[in-house]
């Protein structure tokens, strides 16, 4: 079972967060609805993942789709705050070469809105 829930969302930024597990069935339920906050709406997006307790290659794939559709618009994705396992299990595969992985917001709205 996962859980996809809206932290903030307005003009400049989409804040969402993902609780519980991105396994297969996880994916079919949230994939439409992840796309749709992130790369349709093309702004820069901060996923809070702090509650995923685990994660598939395909779950992983999401993160990959949706951040390449941003860079497209100019606007990046960051992940926030994995567990150990689940930061080792994305960095293993280099999604954090692609998607920053962060561990506090300060950081985070520092990649997103880098300073002129």
């Amino acid at each position: 079972m996962i859980a996809l829930n809206e932290v903030h969302l307005n003009d400049h930024i989409t804040h969402l967060a993902l609780i519980g597990k991105l396994d297969i069935a996880g994916l079919h339920a949230i994939d439409m609805k992840f796309h749709g906050y992130t790369a349709a709406r093309r702004r820069p997006t901060l996923v809070d993942i702090s509650g995923l307790e685990f994660i598939t290659s395909l779950g992983m794939g999401i993160f990959i789709s949706c951040a390449r559709s941003l860079q497209r618009f100019g606007a990046k994705m960051v992940l926030l705050n994995p567990q150990p396992e689940i930061e080792e299990a994305l960095k293993a595969v280099g999604i954090d070469q692609g998607v920053p992985i962060v561990h506090s917001v300060e950081d985070a709205v520092g990649i997103l809105f880098p300073a002129p």
